[in-house]
């Protein structure tokens, strides 16, 4: 189900890109996601690290009802308390701040997201591994918001429109949510408040989300407040790419966090031991030609989903396209290890030397290259983590790296390579849609083709669980 919800995940930006960066041009583009990068900071100050915390945690006790409930109106308690602290800073900052106050529309608009993130409560249905519901909702609010998207937005002032679609599309899955869990919310507790059982644990998250959101957001919110609207539209359309492929990198991470959670909370270290082998080989399977195709056809995929005008943040692409692989480690070393593991002094450790190269790096380079000195402050940000967190990890837990399977994905990625510089000796620039028509499905298949002549075991597994699965559906079915 999470799959089905990371495609769709794809999918819908793939349909709705192309079409707001053309309509809202680089400098529309650039305001809008603006204010989503700035609204995010105190989105992530009103969660107070509630988010990880919370499926950590249920996925502990989700066989205790009592303690679930206790647990569940606890946290809420605390995340919607937080929330009205963290609007209030934030309406201060738009009044006050003039940048921010002309567009004032715009940006209270976006800032609704800061109180409805209370009722979102996502990291109850993933504690629960309530996956079939998250990805039906996910899919059908999206659907919705894309409708919207085509119908009332058609010129480059439409931005706020662009805005306010997605925000009515987060309230639709808040209340959702809310309503739904309504019947543990509101249900009788016969535990005793224990609010102050959450501090410590909440205040070593929250420091870890706020200073990971620094070279994540920030670098946006930087280029925003150092440079021009139109180099935001550039270096966010080009995060966006990145982002929407790393997103299935995230999302893998998130969906193991419960289960890890729980072998480590019995004491299973069989189970958590075959868990990140296969994680790990999962990600490499993945990340290795997604980074390689990426920076190979930077320019293929912004003429053809943004529009020639986005041309310039092609540079972008080719320097932010190795963070795919990055975060990709990186999210089996932090969410996967060592925060299952309590390490969050570990965690907040190397996230603190990542936030304060991406701030160095951006002051330095932002004001004389725009875009292309946020992009070279991302990656270096996520080259120190990953780092940072590699020889964090190596003094809690052995990491077997799957080296047989490595080799395969190389010789994969370098046949996938090789037809990509074929395509573009054969196919002159002007073509670019021809390019990527003949890049994509068919590097992909290539990619996949060598791995299963080369017997490698992840994709063969997956796929003979593909096949059992689509006999079970259709043995139901019928």
């Amino acid at each position: 189900m999470n799959m089905v919800k990371i495609i769709a995940g794809m999918i819908f930006p793939l349909i709705t890109f192309p079409y707001t960066s053309r309509i809202l041009g680089p400098e529309g583009t650039g305001k809008t996601n603006f204010a989503f990068s700035l609204v995010g900071n105190f989105v992530l100050l009103a969660a107070i690290g509630i988010p990880l915390y919370g499926i950590r945690e249920v996925a502990k006790i989700r066989d205790d009802k009592k303690s679930l409930i206790a647990l569940i109106q606890e946290l809420l308690i605390l995340h919607c308390f937080a929330s009205i602290v963290s609007t209030t800073a934030y309406l201060c900052l738009i009044l006050f701040t003039h940048k921010l106050h002309e567009e004032f529309t715009l940006f209270l608009i976006v800032g609704t997201s800061i109180p409805l993130s209370a009722l979102a409560m996502d990291w109850l249905y993933q504690g629960l591994e309530e996956y079939v519901y998250i990805t039906v909702r996910s899919i059908a609010f999206t659907s919705v918001s894309v409708v919207a998207l085509f119908l009332f937005v058609h010129h480059e002032e439409d931005y706020v429109s662009t805005a306010a679609i997605t925000i009515i599309a987060t309230l639709g899955s808040s209340v959702l949510n809310f309503w739904n869990a309504r019947t543990i919310i509101f249900a009788k507790r016969e535990l005793p408040w224990r609010f102050q059982r959450h501090i410590k644990p909440l205040i070593a998250v929250y420091a870890l989300n706020f200073i990971v959101s620094i070279y994540i957001n920030l670098d946006t919110v930087m280029l925003g407040f150092l440079s021009t609207a139109k180099n935001v539209g550039y270096y966010s359309s080009a995060m966006k790419l990145t982002r929407m492929l790393l997103s299935v990198v995230v999302s893998f991470g998130g969906v193991l966090l419960p289960r890890l959670s729980y072998y480590l909370a019995n004491e299973m270290w069989g189970e958590f031991d075959r868990m990140l082998q296969k994680s790990l080989g999962v990600i490499l399977l993945f990340c290795l030609p997604m980074t390689t195709a990426l920076m190979m056809i930077s320019r293929e995929i912004l003429a053809v989903l943004a529009g020639s005008k986005y041309l310039p943040a092609a540079g972008c692409l080719v320097i932010t396209a190795p963070i795919i692989l990055f975060i990709g480690l990186t999210n089996i070393f932090a969410i996967q290890i060592l925060y299952p593991m309590g390490k969050e002094k570990s965690l907040v450790l190397s996230v603190s030397l990542g936030a304060v190269v991406a701030v160095a790096v951006n002051f330095l380079l932002i004001p004389r290259f725009g875009h292309f000195g946020a992009a070279w402050g991302t990656l270096s940000a996520e080259s120190v983590v990953l780092i940072a967190q590699f020889i964090l990890v190596r003094r809690h837990y052995q990491i077997h790296w799957p080296l047989k399977n490595l080799v395969k994905y190389i010789y994969a990625t370098a046949g996938m390579m090789g037809l990509l510089y074929a395509v573009r000796w054969g196919v002159p620039e002007n073509q670019m849609w021809i390019r990527l028509s003949i890049d994509v499905p068919v590097g992909t298949g290539l990619y996949f083709v060598i791995l299963f002549l080369t017997g490698e075991e992840f994709s063969h597994e997956a796929l003979v669980k593909l096949k059992a699965s689509l006999i079970q559906v259709v043995g139901v079915t019928n």
